[in-house]
């Protein structure tokens, strides 16, 4: 009986083989490209590429009217002329999703001096973390998992991945909003995101007439669910940096977190104080945890002012021209210690 099933076994990984050969050679490379061209990329780079960026929408929006309309990453590499710097970018992403990255470089070749990797603070929150963008990001990480490329499109056919209904993912984020205390060193008179929004909804702003400013106050609201949140060590995105930075670590590839610029000049005016604290202390958190090592944290927090944001009526990292510039800057100057032989300045 155990012959017969050793046998069974063994025609079923022939034919899972068999079949993983033809997918493989047919089918394979368009799927790929379609569910995975950041994957592509990174394959057909890994020769050339010196230094890799993980990107966002931070590094590719622009506003309309900017005199230069270049990346955050290619105003680094004008620093940097005889270096490659090659962009991996893709919206809405995070790092959960530049763990899975990395895990598609291959080892046993050429590997890169450096990777860049955008550190987003807005990305450790609950709106983010339980995004309905979170589905589609999830499906194009099918094809880096470590299985057969048949198997793993099987597992896509089957949607067997993080694949919850956008009222799942609300639900997920207004019970985070609902439950998660919020934690300060002093008295604070809301224990949770949704009593500070609530309070804010209801009337936390008035024209002079004494009607209700809805503008100020819906913005206000998105800055507090926005920020208005402690990182602890629960939270997924520490999972996933902490094996981003194990990966760098074990490889020996220096890592720069581009910690990104957000609009504290607004969450200010708008909400105060309490909400500035809990973002610089969401950035301490992070440049603590992960500054030490071939990791260093590439502080933006609050280099750029206000009105260099793009997006005034939503929390975002668009920058216009001088706020890519002055991120570009920072990390080429962090970048010194490893390629000062290779620097020239840009500007």
């Amino acid at each position: 009986m155990l012959k017969k099933v050793l046998i069974r076994f063994l025609w079923v990984g022939l034919i899972i083989l068999s079949l993983d050969v033809v997918y493989t050679h047919t089918l394979y490379p368009k799927d790929l490209e379609e569910k995975s061209k950041e994957v592509v990329e990174i394959w057909n780079s890994q020769d050339s590429a010196d230094i890799y960026y993980f990107g966002e929408s931070s590094n590719t929006t622009y506003r309309e009217t900017d005199s230069l309309k270049n990346r955050i990453s290619e105003f680094t590499n004008w620093f940097y002329p005889s270096l490659r710097i090659t962009n991996i970018n893709k919206f809405a992403t995070h790092g959960g999703v530049y763990r899975q990255w990395l895990k598609v470089i291959d080892t046993k070749k050429k590997l890169p001096h450096a990777i860049i990797i955008t550190l987003n603070l807005r990305s450790f929150n609950a709106g983010w973390i339980h995004s309905n963008l979170e589905t589609q990001l999830q499906e194009a990480m099918v094809f880096t998992q470590p299985f057969p490329n048949i198997v793993n499109r099987f597992f896509l056919s089957l949607q067997a991945f993080d694949n919850k209904t956008d009222k799942q993912r609300e639900e997920d984020m207004l019970r985070d909003y609902r439950t998660v205390p919020l934690v300060f060193p002093y008295p604070f008179p809301f224990k949770t995101v949704s009593e500070w929004d609530s309070h804010m909804a209801a009337g936390g702003y008035l024209k002079p007439d004494g009607s209700w400013d809805m503008d100020k106050i819906v913005l206000a609201c998105h800055f507090i669910k926005g920020y208005g949140f402690n990182i602890r060590q629960n939270n997924p995105r520490i999972a996933d940096f902490d094996a981003i930075y194990d990966w760098c670590s074990k490889f020996q590839v220096n890592l720069y977190l581009n910690l990104l610029a957000e609009n504290v000049q607004y969450a200010d005016s708008l909400v105060g104080k309490d909400l500035v604290f809990l973002m610089k202390q969401n950035r301490d958190f992070l440049v603590k945890r992960y500054q030490k090592g071939n990791c260093k944290v590439i502080d933006n927090l609050e280099v750029v002012p206000g009105r260099e944001f793009i997006d005034l009526e939503w929390t975002t990292e668009h920058y216009a021209c001088k706020g890519r510039m002055t991120i570009a800057k920072n990390i080429s100057d962090t970048l010194k210690k490893q390629f000062n032989n290779k620097y020239k300045k840009a500007y």
